[in-house]
Parts: C-alpha cells; sequence; structure tokens
C-alpha cells in the first residue's frame, strides 16, 4: 500500500510538472527546443529522477523476493499480488522514459498503428461518465447490498432455528443410539449454522448502521461537496459555457452589423446573401463548440470533454436523421420553397405577410392589434404563400369601422386581434367572435360607404305612368326626405328603377348611397327609407296592392260551362 500510494504521487508530481511541457509537442520534426528550455527541463528531470529510480529499485526487489517464495497450488492472491507489482513497475519505468526523454514509449509505438476501433475509442469516451455515475451510486449500492445479505441471513438463522427445534422434539422421544447418534451430529452441524447467521445478522446490522450514518455524514457536508464540484469541473463548465455564449454572442453581433450595413446599401436580399448567412450561422455554432472544447481540453477536464463530444455526436446523429426536413428548411431560409419573402400566406385562417425570413420568421398583420408573430422555420416550410396584390386588403375592416354580418348583425368594431373580433352592437352590447369565425361571416364594412335599398309595390291602375312620372315623383320625394335627414356630403345617391310587373303590383327598387360617415345610422335610414315610401303613397293616392290568393272551384267550373 506505501509503495502504491507513492507511485501515485510520483506520477501526479510528473504529470503537474511536465503536463504543459508535453502538450507543446507536436509531430513536426521541424520544430525544435530552444536551448533555454531543454537547460530547464534538464534541471526538472534531476529533481523528479532520482525518486522514480528508488521505486523502481524497492518494486523489483519485491518481485525478486515473491518469485523466490515457493507458490502454493490455489494460492491466488500471491499470484494477484505479483501481477500488481510487476503492473507497477512497468507504469514506473514508462514514467521513467517520459521525464528522461520527454516521449511516451507507448505513444512512440503506436505511432505507425493505423488501425482504427472504434468500439475501444467509444469505450475510453464512455469511461469518465461510468466512472463518476459508479463513484456516486456506490454507498446507495453498499447498502442496498448488505440489506438483501441480511435478509437472506435472517431466513437461515429462522430455518436453523426451526431444524434445531425439530432435532430437539425427535430426541425428546428417546430414540435407540444408532438414531440419537445421528441426531446429535445433525444437531451439532445446525447449531453450529444457528451460530454462524447468528454472526452474520448482527454483523450485517452494523454495517448497515455505518452506511447509513456515513450517508447523513455526507448530507451534512453537501456544502463541501458542491465546494469541490465548482472549484473543480464547476468552474470549467462555466469557462465551457461562457466561452461558448461569448463566440455565439460576437458572431451573431458581427452578423447583425453586417446585415446593417448591406440593408442600407439595397433592401432585397440576393440568394449570395442568404446563403452567406446560412454558412455564417453554421459557422459560428462549430466555432462556438470549438472554443467550449477548448477550454475543457486546456483545464484537462476529460469527463466534460467527453460530454462534449458526445453531445456533438448525438447532435449529428439528429440531424443525419432529421435531414430530409433540414433540406426542406434550407430550401426555405434560401428563399427558394413555397413561402417567400413578403409575400401572403394564410396563419390560422388570418393572412399574413412573410416580413422577415430567417431561422424564426416574422410575420405581420398590419390591420391587427398585435398582429405580429415569429415563428421557427420547421413551421413555416409547411405553409404556402402568394403575392399580393395591388392594394388587397390584409384584412375586411379596422378598428372603428361599421361591419353588417351574414348572420344579421351590425355594430362598429371595437377590438380586432389574431385570435378575436369584437363587435358593440347599438345600444352598447358586444359580441366576440374568434377571427376565423368572424371571416366566415363575410363581413360587409360599412365605413367605406354603403347602399339601402328597398322593393316597393304600387296598384295596376297607376299603369299609364308606372315608368314616368311614378318614378319621378318618387325619386324627388325620396330625396327630399333624406337631404333633410343627412348633410349633402353623406348623401351621395338617390335612384329609383322600375324593377318588375308582378302578379299583382308594379315593382320598383328604390336606392340610396350613403357616405362611411353614417355608417352608424344604417338601420335607423333603413327604416326612414320605408317610412318614406309608404308617406309618398299616401301623398300621390298610390294603391299598396296586398297579395291575392284565388281559389278555382272545379265544381262552379263545370257548372258554368
Amino acid at each position: 500500500m506505501i509503495y502504491t500510494m507513492g507511485l501515485r504521487f510520483v506520477v501526479l508530481a510528473v504529470c503537474l510538472t511536465f503536463g504543459s511541457w508535453a502538450s507543446a509537442q507536436t509531430s513536426d520534426s521541424g520544430q525544435e527546443n530552444t536551448g533555454s528550455e531543454i537547460v530547464e527541463r534538464a534541471e526538472n528531470t534531476i529533481d523528479l529522477l532520482q525518486p522514480l529510480l528508488d521505486l523502481e529499485t524497492s518494486l523489483e526487489d519485491q518481485i525478486a523476493t515473491a518469485n523466490e517464495v515457493p507458490a502454493e497450488e490455489g494460492d491466488e492472491a500471491a499470484a494477484e499480488e505479483l501481477e500488481r507489482l510487476r503492473s507497477e513497475l512497468s507504469d514506473v519505468q514508462e514514467q521513467i522514459s517520459v521525464v528522461v526523454t520527454g516521449i511516451s514509449e507507448q505513444g512512440y509505438q503506436a505511432m505507425d498503428e493505423s488501425e482504427f476501433d472504434l468500439n475501444s475509442e467509444l469505450q475510453s469516451l464512455i469511461e469518465p461518465f461510468v466512472l463518476v455515475l459508479n463513484e456516486a451510486t456506490n454507498d446507495a449500492r453498499e447498502l442496498e447490498r448488505a440489506r438483501r445479505n441480511q435478509d437472506v441471513a435472517v431466513r437461515r438463522l429462522d430455518s436453523a432455528a426451526l431444524a434445531i427445534a425439530n432435532i430437539k422434539a425427535v430426541l425428546a422421544q428417546e430414540p435407540s443410539s444408532a438414531v440419537a447418534e445421528r441426531l446429535n451430529n445433525d444437531l451439532s452441524t445446525w447449531n453450529e449454522r444457528l451460530t454462524l447467521h447468528e454472526t452474520q445478522v448482527d454483523a450485517l446490522s452494523q454495517q448497515i448502521e455505518d452506511l447509513q450514518s456515513e450517508r447523513v455524514t455526507v448530507g451534512r457536508n453537501v456544502n463541501s461537496t458542491f465546494q469541490r464540484f465548482f472549484r473543480d469541473r464547476g468552474i470549467s463548465l462555466i469557462l465551457g459555457i461562457g466561452a461558448f455564449l461569448g463566440v455565439l454572442i460576437i458572431a451573431r453581433l458581427l452578423l447583425f452589423l453586417a446585415q446593417k450595413a448591406i440593408s442600407r446599401r439595397t433592401k432585397e436580399k440576393t440568394f449570395a446573401m442568404r446563403l452567406g448567412g446560412i454558412l455564417f450561422v453554421v459557422f459560428s455554432v462549430f466555432a462556438s463548440f470549438g472554443a467550449m472544447v477548448v477550454v475543457f481540453n486546456m483545464r484537462n477536464d476529460w469527463l466534460l470533454l467527453g460530454l462534449a463530444m458526445l453531445l456533438f455526436i448525438a447532435a449529428l446523429w439528429v440531424a443525419l436523421k432529421m435531414l430530409p426536413n433540414l433540406l426542406e428548411q434550407l430550401s426555405v431560409l434560401l428563399n427558394l420553397g413555397a413561402v417567400q419573402e413578403g409575400e401572403r400566406v394564410l396563419f390560422n385562417g388570418v393572412p399574413f405577410k412573410v416580413a422577415r425570413l430567417s431561422f424564426f420568421t416574422d410575420l405581420v398583420n398590419p390591420a391587427l392589434d398585435g398582429g405580429e408573430f415569429t415563428l421557427p422555420v420547421r413551421e413555416i416550410v409547411s405553409m404556402h404563400s402568394r403575392p399580393a396584390a395591388v392594394d388587397e386588403a390584409w384584412f375586411p375592416s379596422n378598428k372603428g369601422d361599421w361591419v353588417k354580418l351574414s348572420d344579421d348583425t351590425a355594430g362598429q368594431v371595437v377590438a380586432q386581434t389574431p385570435e378575436m373580433v369584437v363587435v358593440e352592437l347599438l345600444g352598447g352590447s358586444r359580441v366576440t367572435y374568434q377571427t376565423e369565425d368572424f371571416l366566415a361571416t363575410n363581413p360587409e364594412n360599412l365605413s367605406g360607404g354603403y347602399r339601402i335599398e328597398i322593393e316597393f309595390g304600387i296598384g295596376y291602375r297607376h299603369q299609364a305612368d308606372a315608368t314616368d312620372g311614378v318614378i319621378d315623383a318618387m325619386r324627388r320625394g325620396v330625396r327630399e326626405h333624406f337631404e333633410a335627414l343627412l348633410p349633402p356630403s353623406e348623401l351621395q345617391k338617390v335612384d329609383v328603377e322600375f324593377l318588375r310587373a308582378g302578379a299583382s303590383s308594379l315593382d320598383y327598387e328604390v336606392e340610396i348611397d350613403v357616405a362611411g360617415t353614417a355608417a352608424h345610422r344604417f338601420e335607423e335610414l333603413e327604416r326612414e327609407l320605408a317610412r318614406c315610401m309608404v308617406g309618398l303613397a299616401n301623398k300621390h293616392n298610390w294603391e299598396i296592392p296586398f297579395q291575392q290568393v284565388v281559389i278555382h272551384n272545379p265544381a262552379n267550373t263545370r257548372a258554368a260551362e
């Protein structure tokens, strides 16, 4: 044990002293150390070589002594001890070679080895994680193992006690001497087993108590554990993540400044600009990851370095699995896909403009409150866009407009967002629609101007003046009536046309075009038009016919014949 501790101490000292020097060595034979570096290294060699030589001599003496002792057949402990001494001697000799020459014999011999074993490389990569997990769970596994062994020992103890009780019960029957002798032998055997299992149970109980007390001690020393973690791997992890984020942020800042400078010269992004931006983003990610790996390597933290490489391999594997989707996303980012920048696309049933096409695409609808979405490119791939027509509206209404819907609802739009539209009816009540449902009601926007029309019929006894005098009288009377209700800027047009000669009436269509500023009077003006026409009929003695139903009696028809 003393020699093992000495070996570990010397190996650690050698690694700390020569680690930085060995890492500077390269395979380029033309690169040589300067004279001052060689002298400094030689001084360090003298200081460290003597302890290694003493340890080598001691190990050789121990091996020679072990070889002089005749090995007994089946003595595995002696064989294992001899093998351990030989392994330590080999390690010491390797360290002596490194100290003297600065070159590892193992590495020198491996220079001409061209074979690559993927399994062994992966095993060496995963080994630090397994060791850490093994160390972290060692106490819990030992505790569970001790409990299982205690359960087995208790069951055996109970069985031994039962066997002894049964044997004593048989002996109480005073059997023959031969039977009694056999039973006494069995009783002796089971007594020995009982004693053994009682000892095992006591020992395992003590072991379990010790392990549980150690776990309590570990719990009390959590602060020191965290301190050790942050002193060792915690600092490495923080520095590595900091390097990753630092390089990534700087790269993104450079890309932003470059895009700003280019946008001042031209508003349109060319294919070369898009391709260059994508390649720069990919390069920045690899550079950020490389910076993190360099930090882990400089701090000699092989656990975090291995973890980083495993994450990199996992990311590559996922990328290969998602290659078809990635190619589709790439075509969209290059503005070659089904969705293109500046065009019109439907999202949740609502039209949006593709304002910016990037890894996170901006969709904008200027007619909606909060009509801006930022979507990842993977959600854009399944959409289709088209160029917007000249003066094509982005929504059938604006906030404050008056609308009439297909469900006979009429009111003012007081709020419209990508999720809902709120219509305030006359009187103050409000109706809320989901935006898609609002569009499905085919809203008629009254704020841009609207038409009020009515069909009005008079009797056939006015047939002589039906196409001339009646039309002029209606047109004149309606205009005079509505000029009294509306200012000239709101009453845009009044027209009356003969519509049809109906079954019982001569029908006219009366139309009034009103400006959008009077949209809030929509229902009032409809009622006023109906009242105006009835008033004109009264004024000019026009008969307003009602629908007549003539019933023919077949019996009366035959009698008349």
